[in-house]
């Protein structure tokens, strides 16, 4: 909800920022552009873009925040069944992955290079032991 208004925000200021450019070229001849700024407009252009660039590293700002609050989601052992969204962390064959995007069914961790990011490797690989009847 923050984002979009943030966005809208500076989609008003990036549109309010061309109507003054617009404006500045239609009203003024070839010759009045070629002068020098006066300090006033000097001012008044530092001004306009000091309040955008404020706003544009509040909302980043704010996205960092998000993003810190949000830690590590751990998603368990890796299943082929299951999707998992970008910045999912699971393990397999002992390792710990993180998808870089989201995945789809069946992308395993080691084999869709574009899906996953080695985290952590295992020491050795994981061998796991047959289940017999004894208890």
């Amino acid at each position: 909800m923050i984002e979009k208004e943030e966005e809208q925000e500076l989609a008003l200021i990036a549109a309010r920022a061309e109507e003054i450019r617009t404006g500045l070229d239609t009203n003024f001849t070839e010759d009045q552009l070629q002068r020098p700024l006066s300090r006033r407009m000097v001012h008044a252009l530092v001004a306009a873009t000091t309040a955008a660039t404020g706003t544009k590293l509040k909302a980043l700002a704010a996205r960092v925040e998000q993003l810190e609050a949000g830690g590590v989601r751990y998603a368990g052992v890796w299943q082929r069944a299951i999707r998992y969204g970008k910045g999912s962390v699971v393990t397999n064959g002992g390792s710990m992955w993180v998808a870089l995007r989201d995945t789809a069914e069946g992308e395993q961790p080691g084999k869709a290079l574009d899906a996953w990011q080695l985290s952590a490797k295992a020491a050795r690989p994981v061998v796991r032991a047959k289940a017999t009847g004894e208890q």
